[in-house]
């Protein structure tokens, strides 16, 4: 059977830069560019090499991050030499991730350029190869590069990303308010040399089209490459194994791309997370010529089918739907926001898998990839698949009316096909987004314009998968904003919303009576912890907090003035004002106070939503965790130190968990139950500042909803509740929660969770 070869090129990379001012000519090996070289990691972002050779400090230390864009001007060149043993036919360059804009030399000969840091690159390299070969990547300046196309009056982003509107780079990159303006780049994936067979499987996939009582009806979508030989030769045998279910199913080919229909009686589906397994069939799709195997090819896929029931805007009765169907089931999500690992992208492999750990860790069965970001690895979409996590998977457009240009479009269209093929394999990708709040920027300037004009989630993307996927839904814009709802100016009455506002106490009306019936965003801000500040802003600069340029370079406002960010640090320090009503005499007790803030903000936002499941979908909040050193919304900080909330939110996320809410106008305790039994629950209520017990009882909890047990009286005083229970499994819980309003008592809080041993937390 033929095999592929692959040569990773790791070692031995060397790169240098060169002002643009002072760059004439074309270079085609790195002898050329006539300055030193220094020692280069691939995977890798040069500024972390010049970093480790001492020719630059730490960028994620106190305001050392501005530098970085005096070079923005500066051409980056990578080199390396390496030997090649196989042959010299049917041999490729591949790069899994090239930022961004590139040129490619092998052995002083243009073979490629690149134009997009979100999709791998592969360069024809049959011929060129032979012995020792030399390698030189010219990186281009970004900055420089997204000059050459004009932004009409009206295509606009945020302040400090208009680049990103005409360059496929990583929008985050440009700066945003969780991501440093860092413009670097590199080769942040890895790069090989690879030698195909003459005949290979190309690309298969698997997809459930209907399922009906116990059978599955499935397809399989197949593309193989066998040159010029005849077709009537080869054949396609594909089997699949997932404990005792298995099916097998051979076709002889008629031509190189096609599907191939079958049926699997009894199937072992894809499940996310707490309704079921998340099996997945071992797929073995061998390709055949006259009977003889030639090539074969192995993966692990789930069958499944996802859907989306959504109205277009909340009825005048506060009605509407946002759901997730897996296999036609109702899923109530309990999701994070993904945001970059590192906004160096080149330490994303190594952070990832520590990331996931907590997203299980926390309770969750969903995430949604931000559309400001990257595409993640194969890695990160075959972990959710192994642990039932679904993924709702934007395109990367964020915050902007991009323009509608040809080359726009068909760069779009190139790099949807791409990452399209690569993830659709994968059951945990449960929705494909076409962008990031790009309908509310339509709907949000100053002289709207209806969203649905947008051509780039209106027709490319679409376009793209009515060809490439049928196997999940797809939604043009989070939140999406149709033609209907913006005609009758409904626009912020979606049933799916970005449930920011105002940012202010977290009871406070936008909150409390929001009308989302899934939010996808919803956030609030946490201080790290005095140790993670120490290592970033340093002990000279951590007190004071308020009106301190250092907290604001962390916020992430690369100007002190003028920045549509400086706004964060003052909405932490008085959120934390707000719920004390008294002044934090030191860094530990302002780290205390506005984690506790953070805390209780987005326990409430987890318990809101669930406990009113039926009417609410589901709640992504904002995030699990920072990809620098910075002050922000996320639970855990770029450290790995998890701040309270991760640990409210634990708790607050358990499949059984006792919760009050009072959005029926009375505060009421509230069973959920997401498992798929009922369960009869045993409970006690009691106020942690006296011992007296509020409301204690027995009942009985439905399955998979949230059941009211008994009204809590308000007296309008402050109270901390704690809230202890027992079902019938054997399985035992405590939660708290805070009555009343603000001014809350500083020591008192500290107290009550001192009493509840709810103090030891790392960070706090």
């Amino acid at each position: 059977m033929s095999m592929e070869k692959e040569q990773m090129l790791k070692d031995g990379w060397k790169l240098c830069l060169v002002d643009d001012a002072k760059l004439s000519g074309e270079i085609t090996r790195l002898s050329e560019t006539g300055v030193d070289c220094i020692p280069a990691q691939v995977p890798g972002d040069w500024p972390l090499d010049y970093v480790r050779a001492g020719l630059m400090d730490d960028p994620y230390y106190q305001d050392n991050y501005l530098k970085i864009r005096d070079y923005e001007n500066y051409h980056v060149f990578y080199g390396t030499t390496f030997d090649w043993d196989g042959e010299t036919q049917r041999v490729w360059l591949c790069f899994e991730g090239i930022d961004t804009v590139a040129d490619i030399y092998l052995n002083g000969q243009k073979i490629g350029h690149a134009e997009n840091m979100y999709v791998p690159h592969e360069f024809a390299a049959t011929g060129l190869v032979r012995g020792t070969n030399e390698l030189l990547v010219h990186i281009l300046p970004v900055a420089l590069e997204a000059r050459k196309y004009p932004i009409a009056a009206f295509h606009s982003t945020l302040k400090y990303n208009y680049e990103a509107l005409v360059i496929r780079k990583a929008t985050h990159m440009f700066g945003w308010d969780i991501c440093p303006r860092i413009v670097s780049s590199g080769l942040w994936r890895p790069v090989t040399v690879v030698q195909k067979p003459a005949e290979r499987i190309e690309d298969l996939f698997l997809l459930v089209s209907k399922l009906e009582g116990s059978t599955a009806k499935c397809h399989a979508i197949f593309d193989v490459e066998i040159g010029r030989n005849p077709v009537k030769s080869y054949a396609l045998r594909i089997t699949g194994v997932c404990g005792e279910s298995r099916f097998e199913i051979t076709q002889q080919l008629w031509y190189v791309h096609g599907q191939i229909k079958f049926e699997v009686e009894n199937p072992c589906l894809w499940w996310p997370r707490g309704y079921g397994d998340p099996n997945q069939y071992l797929i073995t799709a061998t390709l055949l010529r006259d009977g003889e195997a030639v090539d074969e090819m192995t993966f692990r896929q789930g069958l499944r089918v996802s859907e989306l029931h959504y109205d277009e805007f909340i009825d005048e009765n506060g009605e509407g739907d946002f759901c997730f169907l897996i296999n036609g089931r109702r899923i109530y999500v309990q999701g994070t926001n993904w945001v970059p690992a590192d906004a160096f992208h080149s330490n994303d492999a190594e952070r990832i898998p520590k990331i996931l750990d907590l997203v299980k860790d926390i309770g969750c069965n969903a995430m949604r990839v931000w559309g400001g970001g990257v595409y993640e690895s194969d890695a990160f979409y075959d972990w959710c698949d192994e642990n039932g996590i679904l993924i709702w998977q934007d395109f990367m457009m964020a915050c902007g009316v991009y323009p509608h240009t040809d080359r726009m479009k068909t760069q779009l269209a190139q790099e949807a096909r791409t990452i399209v093929r690569r993830l659709r394999r994968h059951a945990c990708i449960c929705l494909w987004a076409g962008d990031n709040e790009c309908d509310q920027n339509y709907c949000w300037f100053d002289m709207p314009q209806d969203p649905t004009r947008n051509e780039l989630t209106r027709r490319v993307l679409p376009d793209v998968l009515r060809a490439e996927d049928l196997s999940r839904p797809y939604l043009p814009s989070s939140p999406y904003v149709s033609g209907r709802a913006y005609e009758q100016g409904l626009a912020q009455q979606t049933p799916e919303q970005h449930l920011w506002g105002p940012r202010d106490y977290f009871k406070g009306h936008f909150y409390h009576d929001a009308n989302a019936v899934f939010a996808s965003e919803m956030g609030y801000h946490g201080c790290n912890s005095p140790e993670s500040l120490y290592r970033f802003i340093g002990k000279e600069h951590v007190w004071p907090v308020d009106d301190n340029d250092m907290y604001l370079y962390h916020a992430a406002s690369p100007e002190t003035k003028d920045s549509p960010y400086t706004y964060r640090i003052p909405l932490m320090s008085g959120q934390l004002r707000y719920l004390f009503q008294q002044e934090p005499q030191n860094i530990e007790e302002y780290a205390r106070m506005s984690q506790i803030s953070q805390a209780e903000a987005k326990k409430f936002f987890v318990e809101s939503f669930r406990s009113r499941k039926g009417k609410r979908t589901g709640l992504i909040w904002w995030n699990i965790m920072d990809c620098w050193p910075q002050i922000s919304d996320a639970v855990v900080d770029y450290y790995f130190c998890r701040k309270l909330a991760y640990f409210y939110i634990r708790r607050s996320q358990q499949p059984v968990c006792l919760m009050m809410d009072d959005h029926t106008g009375e505060l009421v305790l509230y069973g959920v139950n997401d498992l798929d039994n009922a369960l009869q629950v045993t409970y006690r209520v009691w106020d942690v500042d006296t011992g007296r017990t509020i409301a204690a009882g027995d009942s009985c909890m439905a399955a998979d909803h949230s059941t009211p047990l008994c009204p809590i009286r308000d007296d309008g005083k402050t109270h901390f509740y704690a809230i202890e229970w027992e079902v019938s499994n054997g399985d035992k819980g405590i939660n708290h929660y805070l009555q009343g309003e603000p001014k809350y008592d500083y020591e008192w809080y500290m107290r009550c969770l001192k009493k509840l041993g709810l103090d030891e937390f790392e960070g706090f």
